[in-house]
């Protein structure tokens, strides 16, 4: 009899060590987790959307099914693993096709990491500011500085090519209409030239010259602060997406 209870005891405590095993195996395996959050906003308005998204990991696999932020505030969570390197793709047909790189520090201890997506929204008739503007003030050549912008422009029409757009660069001040047109052309051509070179292919981008300035945001009535001087704006009109 107190041979067979040694022997239920042994079990017993074999079972309870292999359970022990077991659950440090499981959560060795599961490791540190990094939480990302943050919030999907508007281009234009920076009010937040209800974009939907898709998580890919470093090797271009997509990390289950696609997702949507909150409908109400554009709010994003999801955890991720410390180390690595992942891809956010907005995939909504309302908003262009967009790619933002997460990499996530290597930790062993909780971290939450924060960061906000700004989406541009897709529809023709259209348009979308080039912010901040290319062009310095009566300057017809791109300014130094603006390679990576230009780059980020070129990269959105490339991984949508479906879309054609329209180049409108307004004058800076209220000249005359033959000045005012000359140099929305030379700043027109100068960016559609800078897009081509970046593999936006010559027919999906086409140039419209005005000769007056911006209605929506004109030049200010008096003159701005010292280093503070109104540029035209420059926009990418969509025609068809």
């Amino acid at each position: 009899m107190k041979k067979q209870r040694m022997i239920k005891h042994a079990l017993l405590l074999l079972a309870v060590t292999s359970f022990a095993v077991v659950s440090m195996s499981a959560q060795s395996a599961i490791g540190t987790v990094v939480t990302l959050t943050g919030y999907i906003l508007n281009a234009n308005s920076l009010t937040p959307v209800d974009a939907s998204y898709a998580l890919y990991d470093a090797s271009g696999k997509k990390m289950g099914q696609s997702f949507r932020a909150n409908a109400k505030d554009g709010y994003l969570v999801t955890g991720l693993q410390p180390g690595q390197k992942y891809t956010i793709k907005v995939e909504d047909p309302r908003f262009f096709k967009q790619e933002f790189a997460i990499d996530i520090p290597n930790t062993k201890k909780y971290a939450e990491i924060s960061k906000d997506f700004v989406v541009r929204p897709l529809e023709a008739g259209k348009s979308v500011a080039v912010t901040p503007t290319p062009f310095d003030l009566k300057k017809t050549t791109l300014k130094v500085g603006t390679e990576e912008e230009i780059a980020d422009v070129a990269r959105l029409l490339v991984m949508n090519p479906g879309v054609t757009v329209e180049l409108v660069c307004y004058p800076d001040d209220d000249g005359t209409a033959e000045s005012a047109a000359s140099l929305s052309m030379a700043r027109g051509n100068a960016l559609k030239a800078a897009l081509i070179k970046a593999g936006v292919p010559d027919a999906r981008v086409t140039v419209r010259t005005v000769r007056g300035t911006d209605p929506i945001n004109p030049p200010p009535l008096r003159k701005g602060a010292k280093g503070k001087r109104y540029v035209g704006p420059t926009y990418l009109f969509i025609t068809k997406v």
